[in-house]
């Protein structure tokens, strides 16, 4: 953990400005069009420069000169070692990158992905979903007051009507990816045969079933299928999920 004035080298800088957005060394390689062996390379201290730098910035959302000479300003919010920061743990906290336009000064960017799955493994793999900036922009104290942490986030998009209308086609989700315990009536993100969609969990009967709030989808009982689930839903942007459906 490195604080922001403590911080030295490019690779310091690198892997801290990564890590505070929860993104691994591959997608953030995707999202600034490098290879991964670049951004490696730039966090073991194998390398010092690259024509990148830019492109690298950007897709962290800090100042290129800070990231490439440590001059100036890191850029985003104010030093996640501050007080003031809401979240604060164990001597490092999380912040958010510059926001867009009309969005207010403390919100935390959570990576919006595509998850890729497979039939009957738990473990999972994202890729950046690009539409707009690749990221979905969500209130620190909204986050803050759901005692969730940035890092265990991710947003998805929902596909398919079976949630309608409760949730439509390509809405965008909030999923805690450590949040992984099933509850009754609770809305999940689940791997289903290897295909993602968003349910919620009903428990009847000693039985678990996959369940879809429109009419014309039945529930599912998850020993048909190889079901597991990636992480439990608790924000869907204009509405805060925090009870049971």
């Amino acid at each position: 953990m490195y604080y922001i004035r403590d911080m030295k080298n490019l690779a310091e800088r690198l892997a801290f400005a990564r890590e505070r957005m929860g993104l691994t060394q591959g997608v953030l390689a995707k999202m600034a069009g490098v290879s991964q062996g670049t951004i490696g390379n730039l966090e073991a201290g194998l390398r010092n420069s690259t024509r990148s730098i830019l492109e690298i910035a950007a897709a962290l959302g800090v100042d290129a000169t800070w990231l490439s000479t440590g001059k100036g300003e890191m850029g985003g919010s104010a030093d996640p070692a501050a007080p003031s920061s809401p979240f604060i743990e164990d001597g490092a906290g999380v912040e958010g990158r510059p926001v867009r336009g009309g969005e207010g000064p403390d919100s935390v960017a959570i990576p919006r992905v595509k998850l890729r799955l497979r039939a009957g493994v738990s473990n999972y793999e994202t890729e950046p979903d690009m539409g707009d900036d690749g990221h979905e922009l969500i209130p620190a104290a909204l986050i803050n007051e759901l005692q969730l942490k940035p890092v265990n986030l991710l947003a998805v998009r929902v596909r398919g009507e079976s949630m309608e209308p409760m949730l439509f086609e390509d809405d965008v989700v909030i999923i805690d990816k450590s949040d992984i315990r099933p509850i009754s009536r609770e809305v999940y993100a689940v791997n289903i045969d290897g295909e993602a969609c968003v349910k919620q969990l009903i428990h009847r009967g000693g039985q678990w079933y996959l369940h879809s709030l429109h009419s014309d989808h039945g529930p599912v009982n998850v020993r048909s299928a190889q079901v597991s689930i990636v992480g439990r839903v608790v924000i869907q942007p204009t509405r805060v999920l925090t009870g049971r459906l």
